[in-house]
């Protein structure tokens, strides 16, 4: 499928806030476990910060898909050829990577909301009152940027790469049952990019949760302290949460991609 900028743009947010809205509780649990915060099944808790967190991961996904698209074409040199296995998986890590530069703010407004029970305005007021340095809107960046690079690479790459190659090669028992497939390839990519991703998104959740930088600093210095305080295994606090809500996302991505593109986007698919 070749899809336009402003298609590959509407199902990017289109695929991001259905993510929020189906799995925001799960969220909530894998940040409180980093930080330290209480467990809670108050939905109005749950759902702290769930406006900026539609439009954080609506935005960062519809970047991404953006992204991708454009990388593809650079790549293809203007030809409508697919990518191969290689490409499309280096192509989904450099644009989730990219993608995310502009959400990392609306990760740490939903954050801060969180932590502090603020208002939208409240947390943006802090956040920008520490201006563009460490302690403002780029805190945590560069953790974002890892751990999305990662997760993106999981279904844009990953993902379709493993269930392709299941139907092909197992054509009796996937060729006639592509969900049999994707909740497969789910299996296998999202556990992968969980394991990988968790501990960049750990150290940026640390971070975040603490804008003034009374206990965490830069992201090296996170990590040594997380690590110092509690061993190595801290990394990977409240990964379960994030696994679960991983595995949906990807199958989710993946399916409304594959399934419902050709619905809302026909001429894409006509030749």
């Amino acid at each position: 499928m070749v899809l336009s900028d402003l298609e590959n743009a509407a199902l990017g947010v289109f695929c991001g806030c259905t993510d929020v809205v189906l799995l925001q509780s799960t969220n909530y649990w894998k940040n409180a476990k980093q930080q330290g915060l209480p467990f809670t099944m108050n939905p109005r808790v749950l759902y702290r910060g769930v406006l900026a967190n539609m439009c954080n991961n609506g935005t960062c996904i519809m970047s991404q898909f953006y992204v991708n698209g454009l990388i593809r074409r650079a790549v293809a040199g203007g030809s409508d050829r697919e990518f191969n296995d290689t490409e499309r998986i280096a192509a989904g890590f450099a644009a989730g990577a990219i993608g995310s530069i502009p959400t990392a703010p609306m990760e740490l407004t939903m954050i801060q909301q969180q932590r502090k029970g603020s208002s939208t305005a409240q947390a943006l007021k802090g956040i920008f009152a520490g201006g563009l340095g460490g302690g403002g809107v780029s805190r945590g960046l560069t953790m974002m940027m890892a751990r999305e690079g990662i997760y993106c690479c999981g279904f844009l790459g990953i993902m379709p790469v493993v269930r392709s190659a299941l139907a092909r090669n197992y054509p009796e028992r996937f060729a006639g049952s592509p969900d049999a497939a994707r909740v497969c390839a789910t299996l296998i990519a999202g556990p992968i990019c969980c394991v990988l991703s968790h501990p960049f998104d750990s150290v940026k959740t640390c971070m975040q949760g603490d804008l003034e930088m009374a206990r965490y600093r830069g992201a090296t210095a996170t990590a040594r302290t997380l690590v110092a305080e509690s061993g190595v295994t801290v990394l990977w606090a409240g990964m379960p949460w994030r696994l679960g809500r991983q595995c949906v996302s990807v199958f989710l991505i993946d399916y409304i991609r594959a399934e419902l593109a050709p619905v809302l986007f026909p001429r894409a698919f006509s030749g």
